[in-house]
């Protein structure tokens, strides 16, 4: 939901300075790891687990989730100790599997009867889970790592009660971010290789990870970070991850409400025209309004702003990349208006009519107007670390677009971005057809997480790093 609203009181910093390069990052690595685009799931030839489960049915669902719990035990046998000196980790007292759609059982003081979910039971030292409707769902929509990965959240959260990072009177989503983030750490096991169950790439295997997360958000705007079951926004919840999988248990542990605060984007709608279908159509006025937070927003960096025309053109003898194009030699910016549109239609679940969101779209349009900024800095425009400083910068720009109710930041300019515009973010950043994490020939960035880091530090740190840690 971006809206044009007149500026009330106040003023942020605008971006200031020239990009320079100040050191490089690697596009062919993920937290140290190799990218790469293998096979992600069970390994072929691993063996079944025995953990005893009650309730089970004992079939696919069943063994799934038995063998996801054995690894994720054998990960944290072997990690908890090291992670918590002086402390040993206990596997949870039982395992339960019931059926939703079924009459229901009591489990942990509640009938299971419709209970669509996966739960650890704190006061039992129980993880239990639906075995008819949940798991089934999860499986087929991103396919088996996504149920490794509710069960290793929920295991995160026997973790959290054995190593003593968090009490009952932590805020919910202190929880349940030290839960994403412990999973994170998890996953890093299972990417080096050391899992005996299951394997994931860095690359499209870590994106369906990431992508489940996005899946189960909460919805900003509909919720807050405050709320007795919040479990935090897309980008709240991909950002955990990320710290476990890149800093491991340790990084977990420090998360506290002051820490989740300072970086949340799950704020409740707290003026009426939040609340309000106000989505920004692409047309010429909302492109105009686009364009002058993006003047606004780079002003000061010194580069002068590149024309924008809304019909696709080539570059000399290079094609245009839609939706949005990048010509250095003019400093132009041409569109592609009807694929903008596409993008801009609101996310659904019924196929091809789907698109990402309004500021998705827009987003595209601001990532060839950092490859604008990049070019009068000097810097290259045609490498993946181009595709790196693209996206930083692009979540730069988003970070200064959104007012912050604890914070009272009041945002650059006159266009205002909802946090769940943030969420649209990281779905195109996660899907493999997006400009956001592009160079200027329109190579995106090929690892999806990559991707992600890269446009949340910008909107977490700002434009500094864009250049000093995406340098080239």
């Amino acid at each position: 939901m971006l809206a044009c609203i007149a500026l009330v009181g106040g003023c942020s910093q605008v971006v200031s300075g020239t990009p320079t390069t100040l050191g490089g990052y690697s596009t062919t690595e993920v937290a140290g790891l190799p990218a790469s685009n293998g096979p992600s799931g069970p390994k072929g030839g691993a063996p079944e687990s025995s953990l005893p489960v009650e309730g089970t049915d004992n079939g696919a669902m069943d063994k799934l989730a038995r063998n996801a719990v054995a690894d994720i035990d054998t990960y944290w046998t072997e990690t908890f100790p090291k992670a918590f000196p002086g402390k040993r980790f206990e596997p949870v007292k039982r395992l339960v599997s019931y059926d939703s759609s079924g009459p229901g059982i009591q489990l942990c003081g509640e009938n299971t009867a419709g209970v669509v979910n996966a739960f650890y039971c704190p006061p039992e030292d129980f993880i239990a889970w639906d075995r008819s409707t949940l798991l089934p769902e999860l499986n087929n929509s991103f396919g088996p790592m996504a149920v490794v990965t509710v069960l290793a959240h929920e295991m995160g959260h026997a973790v959290q009660h054995r190593a003593g990072t968090a009490t009952s009177n932590d805020q919910v989503i202190v929880l349940e971010q030290q839960a994403d983030c412990f999973t994170g750490a998890y996953f890093r096991h299972v990417a080096e290789g050391s899992s005996k169950y299951f394997q994931v790439s860095t690359g499209e295997g870590l994106n369906q990870v990431m992508g489940v997360l996005n899946f189960i958000r909460d919805s900003p705007g509909d919720s807050d970070f405050r709320d007795g079951s919040a479990h935090g926004s897309a980008f709240d919840r991909v950002t955990a991850f990320q710290f476990g999988f890149s800093e491991g248990p340790q990084r977990c542990a420090k998360m506290d409400f002051g820490d989740v605060q300072k970086r949340t984007t799950l704020f409740q709608a707290w003026k009426p025209i939040q609340k309000q279908d106000t989505d920004l159509p692409v047309d010429q006025k909302s492109l105009n309004a686009v364009e002058q937070s993006l003047r606004t927003v780079f002003r000061d960096t010194g580069a002068e702003p590149p024309k924008i025309v809304k019909e696709l053109k080539p570059c000399g003898r290079e094609q245009a990349t839609s939706p949005a194009s990048y010509c250095p030699s003019t400093n132009t910016i041409s569109l592609d208006i009807p694929a903008l549109q596409k993008i801009a239609r609101p996310p659904s679940k019924s196929g091809d009519t789907s698109g990402y969101g309004d500021f998705a779209a827009y987003a595209q349009v601001a990532s060839r107007y950092a490859l604008s900024v990049q070019k009068a800095a000097g810097l290259p425009l045609d490498d993946e670390a181009a595709g790196l400083r693209t996206a930083c910068m692009v979540g730069s720009w988003s970070g200064l677009l959104v007012e912050d109710p604890i914070g009272q930041r009041n945002p650059v300019g006159n266009l205002r971005i909802v946090p769940d515009d943030i969420d649209e973010g990281v779905s195109a950043l996660l899907g493999e057809d997006s400009l956001i994490a592009a160079n200027v020939h329109g190579d995106q960035v090929p690892v999806g997480f990559a991707r992600v880091e890269a446009f949340r530090v910008g909107v977490q740190e700002g434009f500094a790093p864009c250049s000093t840690k995406y340098g080239g």
